[in-house]
């Protein structure tokens, strides 16, 4: 310890001569340059004037470049809004920024902008599930055949991909279309080619039912789609059926009228829908027709209940569908061609009768003079036997026209046999 004091007090000395020799030679030293000043930036103004998901207002320098984080809680199945936007203020100064916002989990989030120097930050709501059916988005994903999925189960099948790539191409042009018109113009679903989207579908090359699974612990929702199922490949037509009923799924069914698995209970016809679509998308089993033609259609219209399920309340009636206007035009013509029938099937047994009682009078005349007749009643004969024959001239003529209506009616049912409704 005295050794270090004594350097300390060494130093001293040494440092209080160097101060005096500097002062006995100021006259010689050159011209003391001032310390250079570093400029300080300039705080760049920023203030948030409105933060909603899918939306951010802000104030700051005109001009000025920022950047806008969006800090949301990741769902279990679905995409997630963009992570960072890189925006300009306008000449202003307001810094507006939007986004596409897709359904996420309820929760509160939060921005965080920076403008240059400028930082701040603003928590804002989401409201959570469900989507709004009004209008929502939609991303059709193509896995690739052998991909691992969370929340599938199903052996991929390569002998399907020809039969998915055609499904998918349909999907993707049909879909909105089919949609507006399932929904008879109550909603529209957007297909968007890139995340985020409000659901994703997801195509798998595999051969089982088609599902929308929805993640307990958080509401969030994902569609799978398979080309297939247990029983045969479908078509296309009919895998945008599925592709309908699953996204129906979103909504319905729940309540006292709803089955464990998520549709209805019971199914009821609804009086504005015919044909297979009678008792709308969301029954299970969902009952399709194969008609004569070897061709299976499965429905592809909601019906009034399915449409109330999703929140709507005024429901207009469903539009006219061209086929069941045709087939309602066929079975009125069959109809009538019916009654005509009947009506010539009398005829004809009424002039069969009359040609049995005219026979059975020709051969009693026969039986009872069988070495030959009176005049007068071989008159009789012969004038019974002329009617007897026009008769049968009448039945013959009564028989082709039968026929000829049969031919028609026979058509007719050809027509509508052939209609996929």
């Amino acid at each position: 310890m005295r050794l270090r004091t004594a350097l300390l007090l060494v130093m001293g000395v040494v440092l209080a001569a160097c101060g005096s020799n500097a002062t006995a030679a100021r006259t010689a030293s050159p011209t003391a340059t001032p310390a250079t000043t570093v400029a300080q930036p300039t705080a760049i103004p920023l203030s948030i004037s409105e933060s909603t998901y899918g939306r951010l207002v802000a104030r700051t320098a005109p001009g000025a470049g920022c950047t806008v984080e969006v800090h949301v809680g990741a769902p279990k199945f679905g995409d997630v809004p963009p992570a960072t936007l890189d925006r300009t203020a306008d000449a202003s100064g307001t810094l507006t920024v939007t986004y596409p916002a897709p359904a996420l989990p309820k929760q509160t989030a939060r921005y965080v902008v920076a403008c240059g120097t400028g930082r701040a930050d603003a928590d804002f709501p989401i409201a959570g599930y469900p989507i709004a059916p009004q209008h929502f988005t939609a991303r059709i994903r193509v896995a690739a055949v052998n991909e691992q999925i969370d929340g599938v189960t199903a052996r991929p099948d390569p002998s399907l991909v020809a039969a998915r790539d055609r499904d998918v191409d349909t999907l993707a042009r049909t879909l909105a279309a089919e949609w507006a018109t399932a929904t008879r113009g109550l909603s529209t679903v957007e297909l968007v080619s890139s995340a985020p989207a409000d659901i994703v579908i997801t195509v798998v090359t595999a051969r089982t039912n088609s599902y929308l699974s929805r993640w307990s612990a958080d509401g969030s929702m994902a569609i799978f789609l398979f080309p297939a199922d247990d029983g045969a490949t479908l078509s296309a037509d009919n895998f945008v059926a599925v592709a309908l009923h699953e996204l129906g799924h979103i909504w319905c069914c729940f309540g006292p009228d709803a089955s464990p698995d998520g549709h209805w209970a019971q199914a009821i016809a609804d009086p504005l829908l015919q044909g297979v679509d009678r008792f709308g998308l969301m029954n299970h089993p969902v009952s399709c027709i194969v008609f004569a033609v070897g061709v299976e259609s499965c429905p592809n219209r909601f019906s009034e209940r399915d449409l109330r399920s999703m929140g709507f309340t005024q429901i207009p009636a469903p539009p006219r569908n061209a086929c069941i206007d045709s087939k309602n035009a066929l079975v009125a013509q069959l109809t009538t061609l019916k009654g005509q029938l009947a009506s010539a099937k009398a005829a004809l047994d009424a002039t069969d009768a009359s040609l049995t009682a005219m026979s059975q009078q020709i051969k009693a005349l026969e039986a009872q003079y069988p070495n030959g007749m009176p005049p007068d009643v071989y008159t009789t004969y012969t004038a019974l036997i002329d009617r007897y024959n026009a008769t049968v001239a009448t039945e013959r003529a009564q028989v082709a026209s039968y026929n000829a209506l049969l031919d028609q009616s026979n058509g007719v049912v050809d027509q509508v046999n052939r209609l996929l409704c």
